[in-house]
């Protein structure tokens, strides 16, 4: 159970440091071989690649909100585990209005996470993540 909650942990980590911007944050949800896959991109493979990654998005300017659902994981042994998160993805380049609020759109992508979780000296840690979507809003 312990393994479990900290793999899950990791998944909601994502959204949030995603959504915050905060790099090294999320740099860090990864081993240091670690991966994370978009279909719209290569793979970004390793710590370095990850962050820069990252760091490129959060340099757009972009408002983006997360929301991760349905999350399952599998301990497989005592170092590794898999897993699945649902997600949507709401996002918007728009100012904020005086409340600080942004019109809201149809979220760009509803889909899925596969997940593969090791543990390390870090502790666990996502050893790949792999964004499929389901539904997409037309460009």
């Amino acid at each position: 159970m312990l393994a479990e909650h900290a793999c899950m942990k990791l998944q909601r980590q994502y959204g949030v440091f995603a959504d915050r911007g905060d790099v090294e944050g999320f740099t860090g949800l990864f081993a240091v071989d670690g991966s994370v896959a978009v279909p719209e991109h290569p793979p970004f493979v390793g710590r370095e690649q990850i962050r820069a990654s990252i760091q490129a998005l959060a340099d757009t300017g972009l408002t983006m909100q997360h929301v991760l659902t349905n999350n399952v994981v599998d301990v497989l042994d005592r170092e590794t585990a898999t897993g699945v998160s649902y997600l949507i993805v709401f996002n918007s380049a728009a100012a904020p209005d005086a409340r600080g609020s942004r019109p809201v759109e149809p979220p760009p992508t509803v889909g899925f996470y596969e997940d593969r979780f090791r543990r390390t000296a870090e502790g666990w840690r996502f050893q790949s993540r792999v964004l499929t979507r389901v539904f997409r809003r037309p460009e």
